[in-house]
């Protein structure tokens, strides 16, 4: 095949929108930019629903640019993979979340997010081009291509993403799970081979060869796992429950601590006319939107794929009727 084609067949690929329509910068002004990159960006779209920090970057290493919860892979040129990971091991029988907001376009070798031990050298590949995380046993990650890493293999798992991105990673540290998330909506369990040893210490972590490839860590936080937080992740599939139990007052400061079940805020006219398989994420709507505007799934339409593609599971195969309230923490004992 020629690169005349190659590079058709790249362009044609299935790309995520970003997460809402407000500007990023283009190629030309971050070439020309020498100062922070991440602040040529104002957009703070869904920043508002958790503004919890409860680990940064590591700042350790002066030769990665590092600035608060930004960071600036290879500033003024690529020779290599840079890693970097979290200040802090994540704590153990525990269920972590955070996100991360892609600043610029992301191309190149590979750009991956995911997470690794503390036997990670984060240094290995600093003069090599390789997809970093998930090369052994000792890191797990998602690629900006779609495809999921761990021990040597290439799984593929979703579409791919760029700039304009959320990332979102869930980490179950009392069962081993590890979940991925895009503009919010989960792309289903990813790996469940993750160690629950309290005495293994996992970090998160981020990887490029992207010259100039800019992130923001947006949000961090952790839960302790308990029958409240299975009960609301069992009904975050259904977003006509969640909107029940809202208007309960004595569960919306609960529903607060689990804001990253709840289904998200839409920002992006593009996120409803996107080409995803229904299997990589359920985004897909048959509504139209304004510029910018916010729209929130309490009243689904029952054609609406966006709301429903959330109504597979949980599913009697006897029976087509909706669950109850009951019916969900039946199923889930």
């Amino acid at each position: 095949m020629s690169s005349g084609h190659l590079i058709k067949s790249h362009l044609q690929e299935p790309r995520s929108p970003p997460f809402c329509d407000c500007p990023f910068p283009k190629c030309t002004a971050i070439t020309a930019f020498k100062g922070n990159i991440p602040d040529l960006v104002t957009c703070r779209c869904g920043e508002e629903d958790c503004n919890t920090m409860e680990w940064q970057w590591d700042h350790s290493d002066p030769e990665k640019m590092i600035h608060g919860p930004d960071i600036t892979f290879h500033p003024i040129y690529s020779q290599g993979t840079t890693i970097v990971r979290g200040d802090k091991p994540l704590k153990p029988q525990m269920v972590h979340f955070w996100e991360i907001r892609i600043i610029t376009i992301l191309s190149g070798t590979d750009v991956m997010f995911g997470i690794g031990t503390d036997k990670v050298n984060v240094d290995e590949f600093k003069h090599h081009f390789v997809s970093a995380l998930g090369t052994n046993r000792e890191s797990w990650g998602f690629s900006y291509n779609g495809m999921k890493q761990h021990n040597g293999s290439q799984i593929q798992y979703g579409s791919k993403f760029s700039q304009g991105c959320i990332i979102g990673v869930y980490l179950d540290l009392t069962r081993g799970h590890l979940e991925f998330f895009l503009n919010r909506r989960s792309l289903g369990i990813a790996y469940t081979n993750i160690p629950i040893d309290p005495n293994i210490q996992i970090y998160p972590m981020v990887c490029s060869t992207s010259a100039k490839s800019a992130i923001r860590l947006i949000n961090s936080t952790s839960q302790s796992d308990c029958l409240q937080l299975r009960a609301f992740k069992a009904l975050s599939k259904q977003p006509t429950m969640l909107a029940e139990l809202k208007e309960m007052p004595g569960l919306r400061s609960i529903l607060k601590s689990y804001w990253f079940f709840v289904p998200p805020t839409r920002y992006s006219i593009r996120s409803t006319h996107n080409e995803f398989d229904l299997g990589d994420e359920a985004v897909l709507s048959s509504s139209r939107l304004s510029r910018k505007q916010k729209f929130k799934d309490e009243e689904p339409d029952i054609n609406d794929l966006y709301t429903n593609a959330h109504k597979i599971a949980l599913h009697s195969k006897d029976s087509d009727d909706e669950f109850s309230v009951d019916d969900f923490f039946y199923y889930l004992f």
